[in-house]
């Protein structure tokens, strides 16, 4: 099955083109690693596959389904087949991490299993911090959290944005061992500078090269 298709995708801000003529086909289950120089659009891409940007021009089609970003049910809907580990985490600051979760768990509307939150949370060494406020966390924790949504829910695409920022080098290995189980079942495009993530991928793809903006025709 088609989990994504991109063909021709543009994206501007005001006068400045950010995407230009991108095209993206992923199939089936696997790490793709997504890597280019620091402003390069990487993270707008990104956004417009989490259907949170919408594309200037091109099309896109997810799970075999052409996107139609004018019909806000279809975009709802799809969001919810969609795991998004953002760079600013995402999580509510006030709340425990537990309760984020089940924030989550009531947007995607799957309920939470209690057997698979111990599970996966001893895995992430979370266990003692599920009823810590999020603010009172240090950012690998929070990291560990986010993470943590990601591990719970069953998603259909997962999309990482630079996800081993603030880890050490002992959580990047564990987090990248959680990937290594998860890239079996699941199709995951992850966005990163590092060179252990890319060395773990099964796809390497250059931002630089699908991006045509700053090519010559």
């Amino acid at each position: 099955m088609s989990i994504l298709k991109i063909d021709n995708l543009g994206f501007q801000y005001g006068n400045t083109t950010i995407l230009k003529d991108l095209s993206l086909h992923i199939q089936g289950s696997g790490l793709y690693a997504l890597h280019g120089e620091s402003g390069s659009g990487k993270t707008t891409f990104i956004n417009i596959i989490a259907l949170i940007q919408k594309p200037s021009a091109g099309k896109m089609a997810l799970f075999n389904q052409p996107i139609d970003f004018t019909n806000q049910e279809q975009i709802d809907n799809y969001r919810k087949k969609i795991a998004y580990f953002f760079q600013d985490l995402n999580l509510i600051e006030s709340l425990t991490v537990r309760e984020n979760l089940h924030v989550i768990s009531l947007i995607n509307e799957q309920e939470i299993s209690n057997e698979r939150l111990e599970e996966q949370a001893t895995k992430l060494k979370m266990s003692e911090k599920l009823d810590v406020t999020v603010s009172n966390l240090s950012g690998g924790e929070r990291q560990r959290a986010a993470f943590l949504k990601i591990m719970l829910f069953e998603y259909s695409l997962i999309l990482l944005d630079e996800p081993t920022n603030n880890l050490d080098k002992d959580n990047i290995q564990m987090m990248l061992g959680m990937l290594s189980e998860l890239k079996k079942t699941k199709t995951i495009l992850v966005v990163t500078h590092s060179d252990t993530v890319v060395q773990h991928a099964d796809v390497v793809l250059r931002f630089e090269d699908l991006n045509k903006k700053d090519q010559s025709i």
